[in-house]
């Protein structure tokens, strides 16, 4: 990440602060009896939240501005760089008139397209098919969740047509990829931690195992909130997802591997969020996963850096 815009650092950062503040911990205050004291400290952190949900944002619609230009720039791929200057726009619109009917499909069949085409063309230079099952797998995550939204516009903009069963189908799928794909980005870069790793996200882990065991009712609402998940699959396989998921961050952060922060941004932005700076960081996640934390003006230079030194090499050699 040290090679991207400082900007892209601060989102992650923005975006951690709004999930954990404002979707987990104030939301999970309400359990609470107000006394004086919890009241100050709920209203400090309902203020923190507010900060954290602006600043994230405005920094995600930046940095969709910034990834737009380098589908001009690097990749030449005027259709990608519209479509994702229209979900801005239409993200833009929506604050003075929310989504509904078609203008509702439209971001979502924008968003699918910007989706399929980082996915396969970062598939096509992947490194290793660990990284291109990652990648593929986080990419069906993101379009289970955009399907799932795009039935209900559909039956809104068509008058009632009832379409609404496939849309709970794409729901339950795409909880299921979550944990899929968790697993398959830890197998893809997470693996060989130290034990203080391990320790470190057992640590997380019991955050989530032992108020499941004590009160798994006051959890599973919590979970909504928190992350949008349901939780309808054994409580397990999320316990293991979740340790998996603190091993990799923890273990891509200490080597500054982007995969940290894309697992981080992905996590911040919920699962099948309803407003569209939160699926923006799953956009955001996603190219920053297909590009492999390599910057289009690093490449840029890179290659011409390499013909230069070619050029050189063959002029020596002549003399």
């Amino acid at each position: 990440m040290n090679r991207y815009p400082r900007f892209l650092r601060w989102l992650g950062i923005a975006a951690l602060l709004d999930w954990l503040v404002t979707r987990t911990l104030a939301r999970g205050a309400i359990f609470i009896p107000k006394s004086a004291s919890v009241i100050a400290i709920y209203e400090g952190l309902t203020w923190l939240g507010q900060v954290a949900s602006t600043a994230t944002s405005l920094l995600a619609l930046a940095a969709m501005l910034w990834i737009a230009r380098q589908e001009f720039k690097l990749h030449k791929s005027w259709w990608s760089g519209l479509a994702i200057l229209s979900l801005v726009a239409l993200s833009l619109g929506a604050l003075l008139q929310p989504a509904t009917g078609w203008q509702a499909v439209l971001f979502q069949l924008l968003f699918i397209f910007c989706v399929l085409v980082i996915a396969l063309r970062g598939v096509k230079s992947g490194e290793s098919s660990r990284q291109k099952t990652a990648l593929l797998l986080v990419a069906l995550t993101l379009l289970s969740t955009r399907l799932f939204q795009l039935f209900p516009a559909l039956n809104q903009a068509l008058g009632g047509t009832e379409i609404l069963a496939l849309s709970q189908f794409f729901f339950n799928l795409g909880e299921l990829l979550v944990l899929l794909s968790i697993t398959a980005l830890w197998w893809a870069y997470g693996r060989g931690a130290s034990w203080k790793t391990w320790v470190a996200g057992a640590f997380l882990t019991t955050l989530f195992i032992a108020p499941r065991l004590l009160n798994p009712a006051m959890t599973g609402i919590l979970a909504i909130w928190s992350s949008g998940l349901t939780l309808y699959l054994p409580w397990p396989l999320y316990a293991l997802a979740l340790l998996l998921a603190c091993m990799t961050v923890i273990g891509c952060l200490r080597r500054r591997e982007p995969a940290g922060w894309v697992l981080l941004l992905l996590a911040a932005g919920g699962y099948a969020p309803q407003l569209s700076y939160q699926a923006f960081l799953g956009l955001v996640g996603l190219w920053l996963l297909a590009n492999e934390g390599r910057p289009a003006e690093v490449l840029v230079i890179s290659s011409d850096r390499h013909m230069e030194v070619e050029q050189q090499r063959i002029v020596d050699a002549r003399a």
